[in-house]
């Protein structure tokens, strides 16, 4: 056989995510809700991720070897990764916070009542639009013209990341998808004039440090901010499997959610003020566009970086509801004015 000529490369390859109507069918061409996102970076782990199961040796004479009977691929418990890195533009957030918690409309609220039932028990061939098909333009093996998709992908996680020194100020968002169901190969349309189709040239609007002009407030006390990163994240585990060609799971559980993260701000009377309380103190990131805000932040364990250009605080955060009521939330994250 000839060497092959084919290849990729990541500048050919648009990644594009699409709203399922069922669990274990990919976003159709003819209805699916679809966007562009605005990736800088992604990574996704073996399409044929399978493990090799090896049974023991056997005792006694002739015990020593292995026949091919004694290995299989292990596939029932196969759970594929997706990591996206993108830049925070408005519809960008808006699309992975729905994917994550259920909300996609500015603004975004994580309240302490989630997940939802929709979103905790996801079903295989049950209606549910919490999955999504997440696709690479041109990522097959075979080169430009044929796409690679996972099916049904639930995120894990939503980080976003902010410092005054690295790429121009804009806030850096990383997501982390699983599914349980196997990568295909093949060609997948989309409606690219479709109003349901979200292009990259959409992206217009973008989240900058630079412009937290208007509030960074922990305890309603100003800091100065260096940078800053917020997690949020839920575990998402496969359940079942079926022994058809692609053992494809039963559904999916999901656990509860962990809102975290950190401030590096100048060290100054304001941030001892805003670290020395015992409480749950107000959080507000804000750009007059973009906010996250927080009413119930918890510092956990407070450092000082000393670094040459003046000496920082760093404060590690998590986030929680007011227990008055699970309808209180957790985080709310703003993508409008």
């Amino acid at each position: 056989m000839a060497k092959s000529d084919k290849f990729q490369v990541s500048s050919h390859s648009s990644v594009i995510i699409g709203t399922e109507v069922t669990p274990g069918t990919p976003t159709s061409a003819s209805d699916g809700v679809t966007i562009e996102m605005p990736v800088t970076e992604y990574s996704f782990s073996d399409i044929n991720k399978h493990s090799l199961a090896v049974a023991p040796f056997r005792t006694g004479l002739g015990g020593m070897t292995q026949s091919d009977s004694m290995l299989k691929w292990q596939e029932h418990d196969r759970m594929h990764e997706i990591s996206l890195t993108f830049h925070c533009s408005n519809l960008a957030i808006d699309r992975i916070c729905l994917a994550l918690f259920g909300d996609g409309s500015t603004p975004n609220v994580l309240l302490g009542s989630m997940p939802s039932t929709v979103q905790s028990h996801v079903q295989h061939g049950v209606a549910n639009i919490t999955p999504v098909t997440i696709w690479f333009e041109n990522g097959s093996h075979a080169g430009l013209d044929t796409d690679l998709y996972f099916t049904s992908c639930m995120c894990t996680s939503f980080t976003m990341t902010g410092d005054v020194a690295s790429n121009a100020g804009v806030v850096m968002g990383t997501a982390t998808f699983v599914t349980g169901y196997p990568a295909v190969e093949a060609a997948l349309a989309i409606q690219s004039t479709s109003s349901a189709n979200t292009l990259l040239t959409a992206h217009t609007t973008l989240f900058n440090i630079h412009d937290m002009t208007t509030a960074q407030t922990l305890d309603s006390v100003d800091l100065v901010l260096y940078s800053f990163d917020f997690t949020i994240a839920r575990d998402v585990q496969r359940i079942g499997f079926d022994q058809d060609a692609s053992f494809h799971p039963s559904g999916y559980a999901v656990g509860g959610y962990e809102v975290t993260g950190n401030l590096t701000c100048k060290r100054d009377d304001n941030t001892l003020t805003a670290t020395n309380n015992k409480v749950g103190v107000p959080l507000d990131l804000d750009t007059n566009v973009f906010q996250i805000t927080a009413s119930k932040v918890f510092v956990d364990d407070s450092g000082i970086s000393f670094d040459t250009d003046g000496w920082k605080q760093t404060i590690p955060f998590r986030c929680t509801y007011a227990s008055a009521a699970t309808s209180n939330a957790v985080v709310s994250i703003g993508t409008a004015a």
